[in-house]
């Protein structure tokens, strides 16, 4: 089941996401009636049923003018996923439980070698939660 379609049948959950952020848009900041918040999500082809996946990741609440301004004018999905780096430490937490995923934990590879160390955590995705935090 895509994200999409699974937020659609989990209202309690979709409502969560709406809360997390304080009920307000991710994009502008405004805060809104939670009817009229909206969940972005950022990459359509996501499924809800990967447990190794950070979902967080893939969710943006937004305002019903951000979000048809980021579909009527694509919004590259690089600067949306920089919207989703720079959420509060205790949003992403938050988004989290309610989407009941866990990030990966790392490992660090047996050699010392920086390079080495490096391109693990790069192949992992492990090397955003090094640079963001979590």
């Amino acid at each position: 089941m895509d994200l999409k379609e699974f937020l659609n049948v989990n209202p309690v959950k979709s409502r969560l996401l709406k809360l997390a952020p304080g009920g307000a848009c991710e994009h502008c900041g405004e805060a809104y009636p939670l009817a009229l918040l909206e969940i972005h999500v950022i990459d359509p082809c996501t499924r809800a049923d990967s447990d190794r996946h950070d979902l967080q990741k893939e969710l943006l609440v937004l305002c019903p003018e951000c979000h048809r301004f980021f579909h009527k004018r694509p919004v590259q999905e690089s600067m949306q996923r920089e919207l989703v780096r720079y959420r509060p430490q205790e949003v992403k937490a938050a988004m989290r439980r309610i989407m009941g995923t866990r990030p990966r934990r790392y490992f660090p590879p047996e050699t010392g070698d920086p390079e080495a160390i490096f391109a693990e955590m790069f192949a992992s995705g492990a090397l955003d939660l090094c640079l963001n935090g979590g």
